[in-house]
């Protein structure tokens, strides 16, 4: 029997296989939209490279794509503290985060964006900023 999350995390997966055929990496677009979104999280990102961009994005990727980091104790919750406390990053810039992601694949795949892909990812990010308004 497929859960819930389980058929999230398909539909997720699906989604981005779909938009990497279509139009490569989608980090790089991510980021541009998340600094018109969040200037003071583009203030705060001014001095990090592509290479520290892009391991910051997987980490995110990694939260929409398992289960394993959203437990009490786990990689999110270590993330939030470390990220918070030294960086000064805000449950706005989280949002904002996840609402480019969103724009970027409405805008980009157009007419191939599905609901239920839209509904998947929605689910994701109140689950996981759930855990960030916690901190």
């Amino acid at each position: 029997m497929v859960t819930d999350t389980a058929k999230e995390i398909e539909l997720i997966s699906d989604s981005l296989e779909l938009y990497a055929e279509r139009h490569g990496d989608i980090a790089p677009r991510v980021y541009m939209r998340f600094f018109e979104l969040n200037l003071e999280a583009a203030a705060l990102m001014e001095y990090s490279d592509e290479y520290m961009r892009g391991r910051m994005f997987a980490s995110v990727l990694e939260l929409f794509l398992s289960d394993e980091h959203l437990d009490p104790g786990g990689y999110l919750a270590w993330e939030l503290e470390n990220h918070i406390k030294a960086y000064s990053t805000t449950t706005a810039m989280y949002e904002s985060l996840f609402q480019s992601m969103r724009d970027v694949f409405e805008k980009d795949l157009g007419a191939e964006w599905r609901p239920e892909w839209q509904h998947a990812w929605a689910s994701r990010i109140a689950r996981i900023m759930q855990q960030v308004a916690q901190f």
